[in-house]
């Protein structure tokens, strides 16, 4: 009987890392769903299934580290994922700890998103990363901070080099990158759910910051 280990091949490609980078958890969440679908029908066995975790848990601590944060926030996390993946018993429990793990690590990377010495700054980003799917206004984002629209405005473009609006688009295009090319939703959908007003105001945003169309970035990258 071969008893080596059958690695998830998903550790050898760059998708998981593209989506780290853009703090993409919907459709790392998506991805692994599927893999737990394979897992199942393919009857993976439950040493193989800690070893791919442990890898796992090695691997997301080292993109979370390239992405900005302190390895002294991440040691407690790594050493409770690794004491823990050996002492559960099913298939069921270790593809639960494999969420927890994603849901863990990238909302790590969300709350501390780019992190700056700046606390207003760090509040700032972290609402426009969480409310990403909602529409952004200053007005209310004051509100929420309980600071001054001027205040908030001025100490963002100081430090982050752009207005916080245009920061915001940023991020949506970055999100809409990654569903382009990782989902088959047409382009009206995806920058509606983005709080695009409508298709010609999503085309136009979008490539003002890439220099393409939205259906000619997806033609150059799906698949």
């Amino acid at each position: 009987m071969d008893n080596s280990f059958i690695s998830d091949m998903s550790i050898f490609n760059n998708d998981i890392s593209f989506l780290i980078k853009l703090r993409a958890k919907p459709q790392i969440l998506e991805i692994v769903k599927k893999k737990h679908s394979d897992e199942i029908s393919d009857e993976i066995s439950i040493q193989d299934k800690k070893n791919d975790l442990l890898i796992w848990n090695a691997m997301y601590t080292r993109e979370i580290v390239e992405n900005g944060i302190l390895t002294r926030y991440l040691h407690p996390i790594y050493n409770k994922f690794y004491t823990l993946i050996p002492t559960l018993n099913t298939i069921d429990d270790l593809q639960t700890i494999e969420i927890q793990m994603i849901d863990t690590y990238i909302n790590l990377l969300i709350n501390d998103v780019e992190v700056k010495d700046n606390f207003v700054i760090n509040r700032i980003l972290k609402h426009l990363h969480l409310n990403i799917e909602s529409q952004i206004s200053l007005k209310k984002l004051s509100g929420e901070l309980n600071l001054s629209e001027g205040y908030i405005s001025d100490c963002f473009k100081k430090h982050m080099g752009m207005t916080i609006m245009k920061y915001a688009k940023k991020i949506r295009i970055d999100r809409a990158k990654v569903l382009l090319v990782t989902t088959t939703s047409s382009i009206l959908e995806i920058g509606l759910t983005l709080g695009f007003h409508d298709q010609s105001h999503f085309h136009k945003v979008f490539k003002s910051f890439t220099g393409v169309s939205p259906s000619e970035y997806r033609n150059n990258n799906f698949g």
